[in-house]
């Protein structure tokens, strides 16, 4: 009997002070001290890319970007790369139907060389996900805009026979830049990105073959707007390597 005395007594002890316990919570600030994981901090980024719209060649780019993150959602930042020529199953295809016994055939076609950038990047979406309903794992998405250069090179096969014209349609192009990408981390200071980019230029992709096939001319019209397609592969080293707290 002593021990329902005491549980109803405790009940209704409880129950009075659930209104002013309401009441103290409903005045509390709110919960702050959300990580930041862009704000503030720089991020070195090492990336592998392959471009994935190419006739004859594909450039498989090895590349080295920082950003600076003034804001969670705002980024400034540079790229540099460089490009090297793969022939695609096209161009070899074309390559061994010309050849005769006597005679090689070395398609006419541009590749990228060098590339630089400078950027803006917009992270407007963020947020957490669990991983084997056990880790909590950070991602961002972020869009890109910046301008740059990228530079025109030709099949080195084929300069004999251009007569030195490779020089007047290669060279460096100006590049506007836009892309898309996701950025996941694996910690506080290390993550991994994955874009897609667009380096944009007027720039000809391909020279003509005269009737006999050994010599190669440009065509009279001007360089076509041609859109350098990329998938790009990001290691996002992020300093300070600790994240900071919003106040």
């Amino acid at each position: 009997m002593r021990r329902l005395l005491a549980l109803l007594t405790l009940v209704v002890g409880l129950t009075s002070m659930a209104p002013a316990f309401a009441e103290d919570m409903a005045s509390a600030p709110m919960v702050r001290r959300k990580i930041t994981w862009r704000a503030g901090r720089s991020e070195l980024r090492p990336s592998l890319g392959w471009t994935i719209n190419d006739r004859y060649y594909n450039n498989f780019l090895i590349g080295l970007g920082y950003n600076y993150h003034f804001l969670d959602w705002l980024a400034a930042g540079a790229n540099v790369g460089w490009a090297f020529p793969i022939k695609t199953s096209l161009a070899e295809n074309i390559e061994e139907e010309k050849k005769t016994d006597t005679f090689s055939f070395p398609i006419p076609a541009s590749h990228l060389g060098l590339l630089a950038d400078a950027h803006v990047e917009l992270s407007p979406g963020a947020g957490k996900f669990m991983l084997w309903n056990r880790i909590a794992v950070a991602y961002d998405f972020h869009a890109i805009l910046g301008i740059g250069t990228l530079q025109v090179r030709w099949n080195s096969d084929a300069e004999a026979r251009f007569g030195g014209q490779e020089e007047d349609a290669g060279g460096f192009k100006l590049s506007p830049k836009v892309g898309l990408g996701m950025r996941v981390f694996l910690d506080r200071g290390i993550g991994i990105t994955l874009e897609v980019v667009d380096h944009m230029a007027y720039m000809y992709t391909a020279g003509e073959v005269t009737a006999d096939g050994k010599h190669y001319t440009f065509p009279k019209e001007d360089p076509e707007f041609h859109h350098n397609l990329a998938a790009v592969l990001g290691f996002s080293i992020m300093m300070p390597f600790e994240t900071g707290y919003e106040e």
